[in-house]
């Protein structure tokens, strides 16, 4: 069996995009121990907490990888929404645990101290990077996107689109919907999508039940779904949609009813 090393700090968090702010809390982690370890987030934990995700696990794992400082990275089982996995996945390696917490987490938010709180070999630290959040990667994504507002879009009959981001079984588009536009009755085969509603107001047609969603409202579109869309409001509509699947470019759409003709 491999020694264990004497101590290790531990950071985790979805690094989706990685900005600035990670970059400080890295360092100032390493100072802690020869060993950083960095725990990243999965893609679900993503979509439960902000309902999209800019960059899949794998892109975001080879970037951190690729950094002087960090030793190792691991993924972990977040389902819960802690980092208590990735906390006993480091203590397979080490004989004392340095969790470090950057941001906003204290002591009074973050459920793994619960967990750990009787166990010596695993120490909390906070305050890691600044006590501040110096960037939010939440932030860094909207402002890419409104980056695209005057680009190059797709026109189609109900408005136009744009792809921003785009990988293996992903693809993430803004769509703006004209005042009165409405999608195709339609479901796609291969992938499933996420819609988010960053302006508007919007009438969802979903598996034969309709949901009226306006900004910051999201709903999920199953493979084979019969779904539309439709602006509801006096203004733009504004969407941001997330595939997912084996197969996510645009001719997976079975169309059942069109306003504009185009059921074949």
């Amino acid at each position: 069996m491999k020694k264990k090393l004497k101590n290790l700090v531990l950071v985790t968090g979805g690094f989706d995009p990685i900005h600035t702010g990670h970059i400080s809390y890295l360092n100032e982690a390493k100072q802690r121990s020869k060993t950083l370890v960095v725990g990243i987030n999965s893609d679900k934990w993503l979509l439960d907490k902000k309902n999209y995700f800019f960059m899949p696990l794998v892109e975001r794992k080879e970037i951190i990888e690729n950094f002087e400082i960090v030793d190792k990275t691991i993924t972990f089982d977040d389902s819960d929404g802690s980092a208590i996995n990735a906390i006993e996945k480091c203590k397979d390696l080490a004989e004392k645990v340095i969790f470090a917490n950057g941001g906003d987490r204290k002591k009074d938010n973050i459920p793994e101290l619960k967990h750990f709180e009787n166990d010596k070999n695993v120490e909390f630290i906070y305050g890691i990077g600044g006590n501040k959040k110096k960037n939010s990667s939440s932030n860094i994504t909207e402002n890419f996107i409104l980056r695209f507002q005057n680009k190059s879009f797709q026109i189609t009959p109900w408005g136009s689109y744009v792809t921003l981001n785009k990988g293996n079984g992903y693809k993430i588009k803004l769509l703006k919907i004209n005042k009165g536009g409405k999608l195709s009755l339609q479901f796609h085969n291969r992938r499933s999508e996420q819609w988010i509603i960053l302006n508007g107001e919007a009438l969802i047609e979903l598996e034969g039940k309709k949901y009226k969603l306006t900004k910051e409202n999201h709903i999920k579109i199953p493979k084979k779904a019969v779904h539309r869309i439709e602006n509801i409001g006096s203004e733009e509509l504004i969407i941001l949609e997330s595939n997912f699947g084996s197969y996510i470019e645009e001719d997976d759409i079975v169309r059942l009813d069109d306003i504009y003709n185009r059921v074949i």
